[in-house]
């Protein structure tokens, strides 16, 4: 009996050091993905956290999946990413400074050229010192124009009136005639990379603008440039825009409520104006003094550097692989927030209009460019366009400052 009890006491002690052992073996994967899920569907934390289930049972891991806020999330992932705490795969808007800091890992090693091929914007992406990718580039679909049938009939205006000054003529009319406005624009938005995605960049590409010049430094303080803000400043001086276009936030509810005839917006908005009834249309762009223009821009997903540190890094590009495989994209775009396929292996299309609007237009799309210091600038762009707004500065004085801005404290 004495040898049976030690024997089975035996047992129960192997069986406690493998549990331990499988215990200490189990890695901890953190997830960092913004939120994307604005309306009454699945909630982003149970959709990824559904897309992981299955995931942590093959691999016997844990995945934290964590859903962040849109507002200062750049500064929050760039603090992150440096911290031993912080996450091992996480979604990334601009790029610049994590690539030049070195805080994403090498992607070329870890993945087959099969895999790369499957990513459509692969070899755009920015590589590191060693001449490695360290993001997968996505889509996120070109920032398009809507504009409210009804009003432009109430008004009298037969067709869609694309041309700069016709636009803005049409503005003025539709007050006139209808005492509804015309157009607004976000330029209250909590950054200044949101305000100047649908507020700045596509009229700048409309007038002729480059981002970056030859040595891929930012340049706005030209021709295009000025052309740009002496427009928009045009919808301040004609009525169009009131003092509140400072702190404007506000542009997509007035067209969701039939209060606003032309407002430009991510394309996923234009379910939530159905829902409200809105008689709306697309348009691709306005037709400035250059053509037509448009902007997109890619964020991306990538492995921190840091993962390997902790010995995540097979782990993390595993993670990797699935969040931005066609099936859980597909799935992702049909359930939570809609973009455009970025694999060749996803299937799944929301929008025929947007689809085929974009493809007559695939020459006047632009990337927002990568820069040094770019949140940093686009946020004094920002402040210096609404104190234009304000009557403040000038167009010129708004480029000069904003310049000086960007030489003396960026750059330096």
């Amino acid at each position: 009996m004495k040898r049976f009890l030690a024997l089975l006491l035996t047992c129960a002690l192997l069986l406690g050091c493998v549990s331990l052992a499988a215990a200490e073996d189990k890695k901890t994967l953190t997830v960092w993905i913004p939120q994307y899920q604005f309306g009454d569907g699945i909630s982003d934390q149970d959709f990824w956290d559904g897309v992981f289930d299955p995931f942590e049972a093959e691999n016997n891991c844990e995945v934290k999946v964590e859903i962040l806020s849109w507002s200062d999330y750049n500064t929050t992932i760039y603090t992150g990413l440096l911290n031993n705490d912080g996450p091992d795969v996480v979604y990334v808007t601009d790029n610049y400074d994590l690539v030049k800091a070195n805080l994403l890992l090498g992607l070329d090693s870890f993945l087959t050229d099969e895999q790369k091929d499957n990513y459509l914007l692969w070899s755009t992406g920015p590589v590191n010192a060693d001449g490695e990718h360290v993001i997968v580039p996505m889509d996120d679909g070109v920032a398009m124009g809507f504009y409210n049938k009804d009003i432009l009939a109430e008004a009298g205006i037969e067709s869609f009136p694309e041309d700069w000054d016709a636009f803005l003529e049409a503005c003025k009319t539709i007050k006139e005639k209808t005492g509804k406005q015309g157009f607004l624009q976000n330029w209250g938005a909590t950054t200044g990379t949101s305000a100047l995605m649908l507020a700045f960049w596509p009229y700048y590409f409309q007038a002729g603008g480059v981002m970056l010049d030859e040595k891929g430094e930012i340049t706005i303080n030209n021709e295009a440039g000025l052309k740009t803000l002496e427009f928009l400043k045009k919808f301040a001086d004609e009525g169009i825009f009131d003092e509140t276009i400072v702190s404007e936030g506000e542009s997509i509810d007035k067209f969701a409520n039939n209060e606003l005839a032309f407002v430009v917006a991510d394309l996923n908005k234009g379910n939530s104006f159905t829902k409200n009834g809105v008689n709306w249309e697309y348009f691709f762009s306005l037709k400035g003094p250059a053509g037509y223009g448009a902007r997109t821009a890619t964020d991306s997903f990538a492995v921190a550097s840091k993962a390997k540190e902790r010995g995540n890094e097979d782990l993390a590009v595993k993670a990797l692989l699935l969040i931005t495989s066609g099936a859980v994209m597909d799935r992702f775009h049909s359930e939570v927030f809609y973009l455009p396929p970025f694999t060749k292996d996803a299937t799944y299309t929301q929008n025929e209009a947007y689809t085929a609007l974009t493809s007559a237009h695939l020459s006047d799309i632009y990337v927002v460019s990568e820069f040094e210091g770019k949140a940093s600038f686009e946020k004094e762009l920002q402040a210096n366009i609404q104190m234009m707004f304000m009557g403040d500065l000038t167009p010129q004085q708004v480029l000069d400052n904003t310049m000086t801005y960007y030489a003396e404290q960026i750059k330096q």
